[in-house]
């Protein structure tokens, strides 16, 4: 562990830093508060052995200041050469985790220490599954790519930089033709299946990082293109329905071709939009144009007409 001595003495440092050396531990030290907020700002720690009497800063203010300026938690543990209950009380309100007194002993000291390191692993871990957590709850199961939740802050992100580098942005709204047949004859998991297979199709046909694929809804599914002008978002749509036929997943049931297909609705920040809500309404309508004109097919958003 990167354990830091904060103690105004410097012989009690050394003692305390001559403890630590059979744990094979890395010690750092600091001598005030000046001093140890100048390590935390450069140095990894994981574990602080804090000095109580202090002058300037005590320890119990001290840490406050640091429990206030990390952004993530690690053991504190107080040095003081008084006992009572009052001066344990008060560091465990100050955010210490831990107490002993001086003259410190060597094994209680190591096995304290022990103890906060399985400790620390065990807040890591946590603090590890709480970030896995959190991307799930931001990505729709099945398909693997985000769902309604992500695509909002996607979108909002996006727009974002959209707006600060006057860039423009497109969208395009997907929707599988003709799905409720296909389901409703090949049954929900074949239907499932088809949904994991068409998300693959659009994310083999992705290749930038910044761009995004959400599922909109049961089988819509919207693409964010940040930086690419309509006309890109045209090119990108007919690869996507190209791609599609050359996937050939068989339908039966389908009105348009014996294979899935998709309509697409596009639209861009060229056409005005004041917010992505307004823009995903043209990609809407034009969506729905891309339907009555008979599938299979992308149609771009028109402010007046659409053709």
């Amino acid at each position: 562990m990167n354990i830091l001595i904060i103690d105004d003495d410097r012989v009690m440092r050394r003692i305390i830093r001559a403890m630590l050396a059979e744990g094979s531990h890395n010690t750092l030290s600091a001598g005030n508060h000046i001093e140890a907020l100048s390590v935390l700002s450069y140095q990894k720690v994981d574990l602080i052995l804090m000095d109580i009497e202090m002058p300037e800063i005590n320890g119990f203010d001290l840490t406050r200041i640091i429990r206030k300026k990390l952004d993530h938690w690690l053991p504190i543990i107080f040095l003081s050469a008084n006992e009572s209950d009052n001066y344990l009380a008060l560091g465990i309100d100050a955010g210490g985790d831990d107490y002993l007194t001086k003259p410190v002993n060597q094994t209680i000291l190591n096995a304290k220490i022990r103890a906060m390191s399985r400790i620390a692993d065990m807040q890591r871990q946590l603090n590890e599954l709480n970030k896995q957590l959190e991307k799930l709850s931001y990505i729709d199961p099945l398909t693997q790519l985000l769902n309604r939740r992500g695509l909002v802050e996607r979108l909002e992100i996006d727009w974002r930089a959209n707006k600060r580098k006057k860039e423009e942005l497109s969208i395009m709204l997907l929707d599988i033709d003709y799905f409720k047949p296909y389901n409703d004859n090949y049954g929900h998991p074949q239907g499932d299946l088809c949904l994991q297979k068409f998300s693959q199709v659009l994310t083999n046909c992705m290749h930038r990082p910044a761009d995004s694929i959400a599922r909109y809804g049961g089988e819509e599914f919207l693409i964010i293109l940040p930086a690419t002008p309509i006309e890109g978002a045209r090119f990108k749509a007919e690869k996507i329905i190209n791609a599609l036929l050359n996937e050939s997943i068989l339908h039966e049931h389908s009105q348009v071709a014996k294979y899935v297909t998709t309509s697409i609705g596009i639209s861009s920040t060229k056409f005005g939009a004041v917010d992505y809500t307004e823009l995903i309404k043209q990609a809407d309508s034009a969506l729905y144009l891309a339907k009555h004109k008979g599938r299979n097919r992308r149609v771009i958003y028109q402010p007046k007409t659409q053709n």
